[in-house]
């Protein structure tokens, strides 16, 4: 699995296996941009799904 993160200065950082490698080039800050807004959509997703089915068990 492959996180991402942005350091103090925006910097996008990748994560894989608890190991940080920076990114360098613009089209690679793009992507590594796009990768953590999925990533969030993901896990707004990931959420709602949970409290919808445990309001669906509360019925």
């Amino acid at each position: 699995m492959l996180f991402a993160k942005k350091d103090k200065g925006e910097q996008v950082l990748l994560a894989k296996d608890q190991a940080w490698m920076e990114s360098s080039s613009d089209l690679d800050q793009e992507k590594n941009a796009n990768m953590v807004f999925m990533a969030q959509i993901e896990k707004v997703l990931s959420d709602f799904e949970a409290s919808s089915s445990s309001a669906d068990e509360k019925i």
